[in-house]
């Protein structure tokens, strides 16, 4: 075994390679946060690599999760630049077989490893984690390690497998610090496990029976969590049963994905942006934000170039009539972009006192019991918008 990546491990934790692969004997019960959460719908939130840029971001989104009530999904992107890096590695790994010297692979092996350590620090999921990240390394040299001799078409599966693991280690690090910091019931999901989907030319459709099935036998073991942390961008292939990637924006796309599967009541999809705009305002000063759009309206402005959100990630929102909220992670107090059906002018203007109060921290839960029992008290011959009506999909959880 080429043990080289493992002296670079050495300086943050002691590695012990006799018990890699070897599942331990003893088990501990985990003490959670609450085993039976109040009963509520789904929020779920989707973070990108912008909000993930050192081992401090992990401590922010955590601490921006536990203010919102009921149960939360997570969707995450990995460390800022890692996807990129990971394909550097393959890159370099299909043209040499001294990839494993590389300064792409030692660089990468460096920044996981410190990240860890300074997120988890010598604690015993620190010790844990960096065990499995080496178990990790393990592992993509054996599938690494063949992709100068692979064919075109195997070259590009072990690809779409190896750039994965930077959702992997990200969602595996918020799940941590949810629970050590915050001493919340999390979980941690890999999608390749239940999102299935199928690849025609460029455009991936999601297997939806197929998927809702999965996720019901994954729930079966996790009906205790309250936060649940889902790797983004990757899937499992229906035809080959290899992992995939969802392309470009695909964090966003399996966000919208997760709120239809678990009925949410919203999916928030968090920018360092304050959301739409008619113009990108980072180079454009005077470019107007743009409080609402409906699903139509965004998915035009993504065909004309929009960078906030691809029509296609709306697709599977727009469908089961699911509202997405782009909202800045850094500006709370800026209530963002509502992408959905036109709402009622008597909800549009109880959205805005909620979300313009002073605190910045309404969530969607309040807001929707704010409507809720406003509808309560009107008319009894009120007609709810169609974001509203029964949608498809039996409640999983």
């Amino acid at each position: 075994m080429n043990t080289h990546f493992l002296s670079l491990l050495q300086q943050y934790y002691p590695v012990d390679l006799q018990h890699f692969g070897r599942r331990s004997q003893k088990t501990k019960d985990r003490k959670v946060h609450d085993r039976h959460p109040k009963p509520s719908a789904w929020n779920v939130h989707k973070f990108g690599g912008s909000s993930f840029e050192n081992s401090a971001s992990y401590e922010f989104v955590a601490n921006l999760i536990n203010k919102f009530d009921g149960k939360n999904l997570v969707v995450v992107s990995a460390l800022s630049g890692i996807t990129n890096h990971l394909y550097a590695v393959c890159r370099k790994a299909k043209i040499t077989d001294n990839w494993l010297q590389s300064e792409e692979w030692n660089s990468l092996v460096t920044r996981i490893a410190n990240t860890i350590k300074s997120r988890l620090g010598n604690s015993s999921s620190g010790f844990k984690e960096i065990q499995r990240f080496a178990a990790d390394l393990i592992y993509l040299i054996e599938v690494l390690s063949r992709m100068s001799s692979s064919s075109l078409e195997d070259q590009e599966s072990i690809e779409q497998l190896v750039v994965g693991y930077g959702e992997i280690w990200s969602a595996r690090l918020l799940t941590h610090t949810m629970r050590d910091d915050y001493h919340r019931s999390a979980a941690f999901l890999d999608a390749r496990e239940v999102l299935v989907v199928k690849q025609t030319g460029t455009k991936i459709d999601v297997c939806w029976n197929l998927t809702k099935e999965r996720l019901k036998k994954w729930f079966y073991n996790c009906r205790w969590c309250d936060v649940l942390i889902v790797t983004g961008f990757i899937a499992r292939n229906v035809d080959t049963d290899l992992p995939i990637t969802l392309k470009r924006n695909g964090s966003d796309f399996s966000a919208t994905i997760f709120s239809v599967l678990t009925k949410a009541n919203s999916v928030t999809i968090w920018k360092d942006v304050d959301g739409m705009y008619t113009a990108d305002p980072k180079k454009n000063p005077d470019a107007q934000f743009i409080p609402e759009q409906t699903y139509e309206e965004a998915e035009e402005a993504s065909r004309r170039g929009a960078f906030v959100i691809q029509a296609d990630c709306i697709e599977p929102a727009k469908t089961f009539g699911i509202p997405i909220f782009l909202r800045n992670c850094f500006n709370l107090e800026c209530p963002g972009t509502r992408i959905g059906h036109p709402l009622p002018k008597e909800d549009e203007s109880l959205i805005n006192d909620t979300l313009y109060s002073s605190s910045g921290e309404a969530t969607e839960d309040h807001l929707l019991e704010s409507i809720q029992n406003q509808r309560r008290s009107s008319s009894s011959h009120y007609t709810p918008p169609l974001s509203e009506e029964p949608r498809i999909l039996e409640i999983i959880v």
